[in-house]
């Protein structure tokens, strides 16, 4: 028996994530019924409390219950009629699968396509927009498949320019990175709780500007939808009651403590924190002679690719990593078995990131790329500046 288990291991995937004790305290109480005055207090609090993680004082926050993708959804049907047109900007799988949501609804669905670990750029949207209209536009902010970073405030500019609202998934990069909904003008910004939020999977969020809100309300044929018409979820918040529907109770007591925690950390010295984690483990991983997988300029600060040497596979790196006690993540999609993410969300630190660097570096020697302890050299480095 390996003393490491799935019970006794350091997981550093781009989520779920690792999750803070405080958050799990929190969650492990006696439930209270949602429908009282004990839950409708942690309910209206964490409203409060989660609007400037996305950057905005004023827009309606919707927190549901389901997946990150239950949001996605919501952020797309509740704000098309059947007869719009969307553009999806496509550069990995998480661009893929609102691009795939978009095509349930809209009438049609132009897709902007970038390889992958390449950005989506505001000069492909408006070059697509000279060929086509489109009332919605769909953007993943923080693309975890290829560790890229989108320039979400410029397509923005291009979309409105044009007349189209914007929905950003903002899913692993609201709270480990700036999401400035009201600066940038963004319409709709979809995140969940197991990324940079610190919880188990289960709930969504969906924040929507007073302009999004208001189309959303014109709209004279709606799209059928039950469970992710947001109408019934702003119509129980004003008539008291929270939330339309059985929520997951215990999952919002955690969510209200990781807001606290949020809080009490700041928000600028969060995203401080990711940026040199993020930093730390580009610069370590490159002192060990291996190459980031996304394009220089658009890197992820919550999420980092590796191109794995070619003279090592996957399957032989990640059962070495995972006898050492580490979790990461290997490529999805046609980066299967060609590049590894680390991810460095919610609570990672200087010892997380030290372990996980020595981690890998043990396990790239073991197997034939010689480091001569470049990376963990390079990570010890970087991290006593900052300590």
């Amino acid at each position: 028996m390996t003393l490491y288990s799935e019970d006794n291991t350091l997981l550093l995937l781009p989520g779920p994530v690792a999750i803070h004790p405080r958050v799990y305290a929190a969650m492990d109480v006696p439930i209270y019924g949602h429908r009282t005055d004990h839950f409708r207090k942690i309910y209206e609090e964490s409203v409060k409390m989660i609007r400037p993680v996305f950057g905005t004082d004023s827009a309606d926050a919707y927190l549901l219950t389901g997946s990150g993708s239950l949001g996605l959804e919501a952020g797309i049907v509740n704000f098309i009629s059947p007869d719009d047109s969307a553009i999806a900007m496509v550069a990995g799988k998480f661009g893929e699968r609102s691009a795939k949501i978009a095509k349930v609804y809209a009438k049609e669905v132009v897709e902007i396509k970038s390889p992958y670990g390449t950005p989506s750029l505001p000069e492909q949207l408006e070059k697509a927009f000279e060929e086509t209209s489109a009332s919605l536009v769909t953007v993943t902010h923080n693309e975890t498949s290829t560790a890229v970073l989108n320039p979400l405030e410029e397509i923005v500019k291009v979309a409105h320019k044009h007349g189209a609202l914007v929905m950003a998934d903002t899913i692993t990069s609201a709270g480990g990175d700036w999401v400035k909904m009201d600066e940038w003008g963004v319409d709709i910004a979809v995140s969940g709780s197991q990324k940079c939020f610190g919880l188990p999977p289960g709930l969504a969020f969906v924040l929507a500007s007073r302009k999004a809100v208001d189309h959303m309300l014109s709209i004279e044929q709606r799209i059928p939808s039950f469970y992710a018409d947001l109408v019934m979820f702003k119509n129980a918040v004003e008539k008291g009651s929270g939330t339309p529907f059985t929520p997951a109770i215990s999952l919002f007591y955690g969510l209200h403590e990781s807001l606290k925690i949020i809080q009490e950390e700041g928000l600028e010295n969060r995203i401080k924190r990711h940026h040199q984690m993020g930093e730390i483990i580009r610069e370590s991983m490159k002192a060990m002679g291996l190459e980031l997988f996304a394009k220089e300029g658009y890197y992820s600060n919550t999420v980092t690719a590796v191109k794995i040497p070619q003279s090592i596979s996957w399957e032989e790196l990640n059962k070495t990593i995972r006898k050492l006690g580490l979790i990461v993540a290997g490529g999805q999609g046609s980066m299967k078995g060609k590049i590894f993410r680390v991810g460095h969300m919610n609570i990672v630190g200087s010892r997380e990131v030290l372990l996980a660097i020595s981690v890998i570096e043990t396990a790239l020697n073991k197997l034939g790329h010689e480091t001569s302890g470049r990376g963990i050299q390079r990570a010890q480095e970087m991290i006593a500046e900052h300590i």
